[in-house]
């Protein structure tokens, strides 16, 4: 049975969820406060990197990293930052950015990997994701189904200034978000590609519906990790040029978390 979009309420909040674990964890609302800044990924490698170059902030708050998915605070150039590890998949993104924004982040700079389905951008290649083709279960319990979802317009030029400020030459384009991996068949690929889709992942689609119901501005940056454009699946993520660009990703992020106004 398929039932209308829901328009009440939520019973279950985010708000109510993080309250219950800042009294569980004998925190203070002062301490377990984020900041407005959020610069989120999903692959450990770009967390370590991130963790790296911007964590942890000394006089951050006592939340620490302590469940593997608890943000962090950090700081970039003096200014402190959040900083999360996301679970692959639009539920456990929307989950983390969710209790993110109901702890004070309002500004969500996301760092991921993608699939490509265009011959323009193989393996290595850096994409700025505009918008999404939900196709996720996730995003239409946030938003009807013929509504679009994008990303902040102001985030994703800073994405892409300090992208080609790094030296990379990243390209803008919508991604397809499916939940289902195994499901993107020849047909669904080929449809997209003809459609100018550039990437397939995820995520993209729940963060963007998660932002615009919450009020938050996000966006989101990836590294190509494998080519879906020609008639054989071509899988990049022990290449080097994958790992290049998504340590690059991660720099550029990083770059913009300084800059946000």
């Amino acid at each position: 049975m398929s039932w209308p979009f829901e328009t009440s309420e939520p019973f279950v909040t985010p708000e109510r969820a993080a309250e219950f674990a800042r009294r569980r964890r004998g925190l203070t609302p002062e301490e377990w406060a984020l900041p407005p800044t959020l610069v989120a990924t999903f692959q450990r490698a770009a967390y370590e990197r991130l963790l790296e170059c911007a964590g942890p902030h000394p006089e951050g708050n006592q939340a620490g990293n302590s469940r593997g998915s608890d943000p962090a605070v950090g700081a970039v150039g003096g200014i402190p930052v959040a900083l999360a590890r996301i679970s692959v998949g639009a539920p456990a993104a929307a989950l983390v950015l969710e209790e993110c924004i109901a702890r004070g982040a309002c500004d969500l700079l996301i760092v991921g990997s993608a699939g490509s389905l265009q011959p323009h951008l193989p393996i290595g290649s850096t994409a700025i994701v505009e918008g999404a083709e939900r196709e996720d279960g996730t995003s239409h319990h946030y938003l009807p189904a013929d509504e679009v979802v994008a990303a902040d317009p102001e985030l994703t030029r800073l994405l892409e200034e300090r992208a080609m400020a790094r030296g990379a030459a990243p390209a803008r384009g919508r991604s397809w978000t499916i939940d289902a991996p195994f499901r993107e068949t020849v047909g669904a690929i080929r449809r997209h590609r003809e459609a100018g889709v550039a990437v397939v992942e995820m995520e993209a689609a729940a963060i963007f519906a998660v932002a615009r119901v919450r009020g938050a501005r996000a966006a989101l940056i990836v590294a190509v990790s494998d080519e879906l454009f020609d008639c054989e699946w071509q899988i990049g993520l022990a290449h080097d040029a994958y790992v290049d660009a998504l340590v690059r990703a991660v720099d550029t992020a990083i770059d913009a978390a300084a800059k946000v106004r």
